[in-house]
């Protein structure tokens, strides 16, 4: 009993809860410790290493050219008003034909003229141009023989500004050829006999003309 009473006395068993704190603390601060070194790990490795993304060249704006619509011929509205509002009226321009002569042998060609007068008191715009114009050939009888309106290849147009008193005259030389209305056929040998010009412009016609052809 003696030699116990000298031993020195047993440290107190810490209960396990302390123990599971401790525990639980431990591992709470040795995660905190290693997030710590993983994130100074990573600032200092991003000291060293450029950022990709501000060293890639950001791509440059590129401007694609669109062509630029060509200027249409065609008029604006406001110049198709003002053109309107200066066209002739229709029953101010009078339309004359004319052959340059009466009887025509048998190897002559006919000269057709178309006179147009302006018998107006103002100054206006006259569509003159060959898509207004036409030269028609009709027999004895009236029946069609032929027409430039019928067999036209890229008629022109054409304004022109007359004052009043002015006239303008346009030829046409005939080649004694006869066409059906819509150019389909054609008929070289004309035969002899009384015809009649009759010129118009737009939808304004002439007195027929008489002519012979020998």
């Amino acid at each position: 009993m003696a030699d116990n009473a000298n031993l020195p006395p047993r440290p107190k068993r810490i209960p396990p809860h302390i123990l599971r704190r401790r525990r639980i603390v431990a591992v709470i601060i040795l995660l905190i410790i290693l997030g710590l070194i993983g994130w100074g790990i990573w600032a200092l490795v991003s000291l060293f290493v450029p950022d990709e993304q501000q060293d890639q060249p950001q791509p440059e704006p590129t401007v694609s050219e669109s062509a630029s619509p060509a200027p249409s011929e065609s008029e604006s509205p406001d110049d198709d008003t003002a053109a309107n509002a200066n066209a002739c009226d229709p029953d101010v321009l009078a339309v004359t034909g004319a052959t340059d002569q009466e009887t025509y042998g048998a190897d002559e060609f006919p000269t057709f003229s178309m006179t147009i007068a302006h018998e107006g008191d103002e100054l206006c715009d006259a569509s003159l141009g060959s898509d207004q114009q036409s030269f028609v050939v009709e027999d004895a009888e009236g029946e069609f023989v032929f027409s430039t309106r019928a067999c036209q290849v890229d008629p022109q147009s054409q304004v022109v500004e007359m004052e009043p008193g002015q006239s303008e005259a346009v030829e046409f030389q005939w080649e004694r050829v006869g066409t059906d209305e819509s150019c389909e056929t054609v008929v070289e040998d004309i035969s002899a006999g009384e015809y009649q010009l009759v010129v118009g412009l737009g939808e304004e016609t002439a007195e027929p003309v008489t002519f012979e052809l020998q």
